[in-house]
C-alpha cells in the first residue's frame, strides 16, 4: 500500500480514529488496492503510516477481524479475508445465485448421474410411489473453480429430462426452462466430519469439521421437486438465518 494514500486521518473529527482507520482499510479493499489473501502492514507499520497509536491500530484491526473482513494467521500476519459465499436462509437462493451475489462464477464437476432405488425418505419427501426409481445426481460445486461443497440431489423420475442436459451448470435454470420454477424449501443444518470421499473431492483434511445441510425444495405450486444433502467447507461458505418474532 502506498504510504501517502494511507496517512490522512482527521484528528479533529468526532469520528474516532480507530473507526477512521477501519474505513481507510476497507476503502483500500473496495478499490482493489488490497485484494483477497493480501497481507496488510504490521501494527507498527500502520501506526507510523497513519500517525496513530498502536492501541488504535490494534482496535481497528481486531474489529475488522471480528467482521471477517480481515483474518489473522498465527505467526504469519493479518490478511484480507476471502469472500465467503452467502446464503440468507430467510429467502430462497440457489448456489449459482449465491456466487453471483458476491461477484463470483459458479460451476460444477459432475461425479455421477443415474437412476437409483428410492429410499423410504425419498418416498416420503418426494411424494413418490414405493419401488419407484429416483434420479440421483452427485456433483462438486465450485466457486471460481474452487471446490466448496459435495452435493447429492434426488429427483422423481418425471424429471428424467435432466439427463439430456449439461449437468455442470445450474439445475434450477434447466428446471425453469422446462416449466418448473423453484419457490421455497426446508433446510436442516448440522455438523459432520469429512469422510474419505468428501476430503478427496473438496481438498480438505480427513475428519475436518464440515457443515451438513439437508434440503427439501418445492415449486411455486408447493410440489416437492428434489431433496438433497450437501457437505460444505465452512471456510468458504456462510449462512445467515433471520428469526422473526
Amino acid at each position: 500500500m502506498e504510504e501517502g494514500a494511507m496517512s490522512k486521518l482527521n484528528k479533529e473529527s468526532c469520528v474516532p480514529l480507530y473507526q477512521q482507520l477501519m474505513e481507510a482499510i476497507q476503502n483500500q479493499i473496495l478499490k482493489g488496492e488490497l485484494k483477497e489473501n493480501d497481507r496488510i502492514p504490521t501494527e507498527i507499520e500502520l501506526s507510523k503510516q497513519y500517525d496513530v497509536s498502536r492501541i488504535t491500530v490494534r482496535k481497528a484491526v481486531e474489529l475488522l477481524v471480528d467482521e471477517e473482513i480481515l483474518i489473522k494467521r498465527q505467526g504469519i500476519g493479518t490478511f484480507v479475508s476471502q469472500k465467503k459465499l452467502f446464503r440468507n436462509i430467510d429467502g430462497f437462493m440457489g448456489f449459482t445465485q449465491s456466487c453471483l451475489a458476491v461477484g463470483k462464477v459458479a460451476g460444477a464437476e459432475l461425479i455421477s448421474a443415474e437412476l437409483a432405488t428410492a429410499s423410504i425418505v425419498d418416498i416420503e419427501e418426494l411424494k413418490i410411489q414405493e419401488h419407484e426409481k429416483i434420479i440421483r445426481i452427485v456433483r462438486v460445486r465450485t466457486c471460481d473453480g474452487i471446490p466448496v461443497m459435495l452435493e447429492e440431489n434426488h429427483f422423481a423420475v418425471r424429471f428424467a429430462y435432466l439427463f439430456s442436459h449439461d449437468l455442470t451448470g445450474s439445475l434450477y435454470q434447466i428446471l425453469a426452462e422446462n416449466g418448473t420454477i423453484m419457490n421455497n424449501g426446508i433446510k436442516r443444518i448440522g455438523i459432520c466430519s469429512a469422510n474419505e470421499i468428501e476430503a478427496k473431492h473438496l481438498g480438505v483434511a480427513l475428519d475436518k469439521p464440515m457443515l451438513y445441510v439437508k434440503d427439501i425444495s418445492f415449486d411455486r405450486q408447493g410440489n416437492p421437486v428434489h431433496n438433497s444433502k450437501c457437505v460444505i467447507n465452512p471456510e468458504r461458505y456462510k449462512m445467515t438465518i433471520r428469526v422473526n418474532a
